[in-house]
């Protein structure tokens, strides 16, 4: 299997009709969230982008491959599990797949739209329920499940059938329960959620409603200075970000002026 997915990802001439997909799918499946990086990072999600975006993959199979990338044991595998884990890669990289499905079904919609909705509804409690924080691992590479999610977050905002703005809500608050953690941010995942942002921005979310969300993100009452001091840090960290992002998209002017001034 390892040889096989290496041609994919070198896009070496390959016939598929060889290979059987079902159990490539179903070995990726089983080693998503494989603590050696590059069978997971450079062999698997590689393969998986390979094979979603270039639609080599039957509807049935895309079906398959959704259902169990967002089940209790890939997407959800022991998030109740406030430790720190390697479940967090299975996790992780479970979330960075979800979005090349929606991106291409976005293009198609071949999928039916319960399981997309499904998927989407699953997408948005994720970033609220996921505590494993952790960037890079030593030894073990990229986590990165806030960065992660929140390009599978961004994705799901982003699809035709996410209408429903109670949804859009929690997406703000899966944001806020990320920043208000006293896990310090250093891998950049402030950037990552920008799209989050963007998409809200895109399905209504008015100038209005995104400087009250901003405003509640500084209202952090604990009594403890080095965990407040840390969620102080995530939070001016994700304001300084946004803030270029709305200067240069010229878009909220109340949000910004707000930030600019506080």
């Amino acid at each position: 299997m390892k040889e096989y997915l290496e041609t994919i990802v070198r896009k070496e001439e390959i016939n598929l009709d060889l290979i059987n997909i079902d159990e490539m799918l179903q070995f990726m499946l089983h080693n998503i969230g494989n603590p050696d990086a590059y069978l997971r990072d450079d062999l698997i999600y590689r393969g998986f982008c390979e094979l979603i975006l270039n639609e080599k993959l039957t509807v049935e199979q895309l079906v398959v491959l959704l259902n169990t990338c967002m089940d209790d044991e890939h997407l959800y595998l022991n998030i109740s599990n406030n430790d720190p884990s390697d479940d967090v890669f299975t996790r992780s990289f479970s979330a960075l797949v979800i979005p090349l499905i929606f991106g291409k079904d976005r293009e198609n919609r071949k999928l039916p739209e319960v399981l997309i909705l499904e998927a989407i509804q699953r997408s948005v409690d994720y970033l609220k329920l996921e505590k494993d924080y952790r960037g890079f691992v030593n030894s073990k590479g990229w986590a990165h499940a806030v960065a992660h999610g929140s390009d599978l977050l961004a994705e799901a905002i982003a699809h035709p059938l996410m209408q429903d703005l109670h949804l859009c809500h929690k997406a703000l608050q899966s944001l806020k329960s990320c920043l208000h953690t006293d896990y310090a941010f250093i891998d950049k995942e402030e950037a990552r959620m920008l799209p989050v942002i963007d998409a809200l921005l895109d399905k209504g979310l008015t100038d209005e409603q995104l400087l009250v969300w901003v405003k509640k993100l500084n209202e952090i009452e604990i009594d403890e200075w080095h965990i407040k001091y840390r969620y102080e840090w995530n939070v001016k960290k994700f304001e300084a970000t946004l803030l270029r992002h709305l200067l240069k998209t010229n878009k909220c002017l109340l949000t910004t002026n707000w930030i600019i001034k506080n």
